[in-house]
Formats: structure tokens, sequence, C-alpha cells
């Protein structure tokens, strides 16, 4: 091979290599703009509550990096909550309840990345990678803003984002608390899916409905509870009488006590 041909393959794929790149960051970004960001009024400078994207904070003449910057009480440091949706993008009401209870919660918006693949009745290994992908993204964003309290947030997930926090493998330390919902911890096709792979030593919640039909399913059927056995820090509910959907004030009052717990051990 001539000198010229190996300096024209050697372009190409450098060429090749700064698309990859832009996309990567193009998908990263297009997530960061569609997250929607819930702040309690209690927490507002002007003591309402803030809901809105970043895209939406940014073209009101925030910081794209800090959009909440200028927004909160002076000097707060929050207590916070990453959102992970389920497949179709619900979000079903849960930043809500995290938010009544006093909570920052940003929920990453998946489908703003080109080619997100339809995942409902079908979660494939790309769609899991791409949903830890959105929450790693989140939480590296939330690293270092003033507001942020240190003591360490949680990541939430619900159906196909429960199942993406429970295979949060390699989060960061800063994750203190990880909450399963409506997701069995069980796969039994496949082992990528199955069980509970988030750090040892961090603290982890999981609830389920009873008549949630994932749990009478003969593939993902059960519930977190042998998943998570062995735990220091783990709890495992079903719900009598819930399908799959979200549970009462008393279950949301129980996990933010769960996560806080978490968050003073940290």
């Amino acid at each position: 091979m001539s000198i010229r041909s190996r300096r024209a393959r050697l372009a190409a794929l450098l060429l090749a290599l700064a698309a990859a790149a832009c996309s990567l960051l193009s998908d990263e970004g297009a997530v960061w703009q569609g997250t929607r960001i819930y702040v309690p009024w209690s927490a507002s400078a002007d003591g309402k509550p803030i809901e809105a994207t970043v895209a939406e904070l940014v073209q009101r003449g925030q910081d794209e990096d800090d959009p909440l910057a200028g927004l909160l009480v002076e000097g707060a440091r929050l207590p916070v909550v990453v959102f992970l949706h389920g497949c179709s993008g619900e979000m079903a009401g849960i930043p809500e309840e995290f938010e009544k209870r006093g909570f920052v919660v940003l929920a990453p918006w998946s489908f703003a990345r080109t080619g997100r693949p339809q995942s409902c009745g079908d979660v494939g290994p790309e769609t899991l990678a791409w949903r830890l992908d959105e929450a790693r993204w989140t939480v590296a964003r939330l690293a270092g803003l003033p507001w942020v309290d240190p003591h360490g947030i949680a990541v939430v997930g619900a159906s196909e984002g429960g199942l993406a926090v429970a295979q949060y493998a390699d989060a960061p330390p800063v994750v203190a608390a990880f909450v399963i919902m409506g997701w069995t911890c069980t796969d039994r096709n496949n082992i990528d899916f199955n069980g509970v792979r988030v750090p040892g030593d961090r603290a982890v919640y999981a609830v389920i409905g009873a008549r949630d039909p994932l749990v009478a399913s003969p593939r993902l059927g059960g519930d977190c509870t042998r998943s998570l056995a062995g735990r220091a820090h783990a709890e495992s509910r079903v719900i009598d009488g819930l399908a799959h959907a979200v549970p009462d004030k008393p279950v949301f009052d129980d996990i933010a006590a769960f996560i806080e717990a978490a968050r003073r051990r940290s």
C-alpha cells in the first residue's frame, strides 16, 4: 500500500471517529434539552413551583449548563431525584409525587434521540443501553451544580425505567439510592436483564403491584425480593390490589423516607 493510500485511509478513519463523537454528543445534548425539571415551590426563589424542560428554560434566558441558576432560594442545597420514564415516555405523575415531598426531579426524555427503538412489549439490549446512557449523562450533568445536595441523589425508574435502574452497575458514588418501580428484577430468558446489578453497598427500594401482569408472567414473574437478598440496605414490597400503575401516597412517603435515610448514611 502506498503512503498516499495509507494517509487517505487514516484520514477516513479520523473522519469516521469524529462523526461518531459528534453523533454521541448530539444524542446527549438532545436528551438534556428534553429533560424535564420539577422544582417544589419551597425551593423556588419566587415561591412558585417550576416545571419546564431544559430547552424551555434556556429559551427564557437560563444557562444550559445550569438552567436553575438564579431561580432557587439563595444558598439552597436540595435533594435530587433522576427519574427514568417507562417505555412509552409516560411520566404517570411520578415526578410530581417527589416534587411534593421536597425533591428536585430531573426526568431525561429518551425519545429526544433520533431512531429511538419503540420498545413497549419488546425491550431489546440496545434499548437498555440507551436508557443507562441517559441516566449516566443526567447524573454527570448534576456534578458540581451548587444547588445539588452533596449527600447523594436517587435514581428512580418505572417499568422499563425500573429495569434500567436495576442494571445501573457503574453508578458513581454520588448515587446514594435506587428505586425500582413496576419491574420484577427477573428475566428467565435474558441474563442481561435478570437480577439487580447496582453496587452492593447502595440502598435499593423495589415496589410492584400484586396484580401487575409482569408478576404472573412465565418469563418475568415474581418480584425483586430474591434479587435483593443479602443486601444491607434493601427493601422489596408487593402491594396488594395494585396493577401496573402508580402506588398510593403512603408508598411514596415510604420511598421518600427510604431515600432520606440512604442520603444520611452517605
